[in-house]
């Protein structure tokens, strides 16, 4: 039906007819508009839109000051919370005066700034030399040789930790040989290259 038809003219049953047309296609397009207000919103994740017409979900505004860390004398705002157990302090007091060298009384001195300095100890490898002994046996003229415990056995002469270490590095992270070498020289002072003698 594309135009209302003229109402005067339609006798009681056709125009009792016409309502109940139009009634059915009414109920029809509000179920339809119903299904359609019931599916989720289209966003990047559900439907072929491109990530840039998503939604970011928002975020929780923090209090300012809730979680803040106690901040190193001397450096306002904030800065790397302290150590709690330092293995050594140094106290950096005067005695004389820098400019006139009178002496100074140390009580009458106010901490300025407390900051941490943190190194890594030096590593080196831990060698041992084995020294084998053999002989005879001046009853049964056997020949021997000195036992070892395993991890001291002859052949190559590095252990198990290096051995582990150097598999993990070359083959776990695709380390190159020549880097490999050079990293544990620097960091370990370890050479794993043969001396050539030519």
């Amino acid at each position: 039906m594309q135009e209302l038809p003229d109402l005067s003219g339609l006798s009681s049953e056709a125009k009792d007819a016409l309502i109940q047309l139009l009634w059915e296609k009414y109920q029809t397009l509000s179920k339809r508009l119903e299904a359609i207000e019931k599916r989720p919103k289209k966003t990047s994740k559900n439907s072929s839109r491109p990530p840039t017409q998503g939604f970011k979900a928002n975020k929780k505004e923090q209090p300012k000051g809730s979680e803040r860390r106690e901040a190193s004398v001397g450096r306002a705002g904030g800065g790397r919370q302290l150590h709690p157990h330092p293995h050594k302090t140094v106290v950096a007091q005067l005695s004389c005066c820098p400019s006139c060298e009178m002496p100074l009384n140390v009580t009458s001195q106010r901490l300025h700034s407390r900051y941490d300095k943190i190194e890594l100890p030096p590593i080196e490898p831990i060698v041992t030399r084995v020294e084998r002994y053999q002989g005879s046996c001046p009853h049964c003229s056997g020949h021997f040789v000195a036992p070892v415990p395993d991890e001291l056995s002859p052949g190559s002469p590095f252990g198990k930790t290096i051995e582990r270490l150097v598999a993990y590095l070359r083959y776990g992270h695709a380390i190159s040989y020549q880097r490999l070498s050079r990293l544990l020289r620097e960091l370990f002072n370890l050479s794993i290259l043969r001396r050539c003698d030519c």
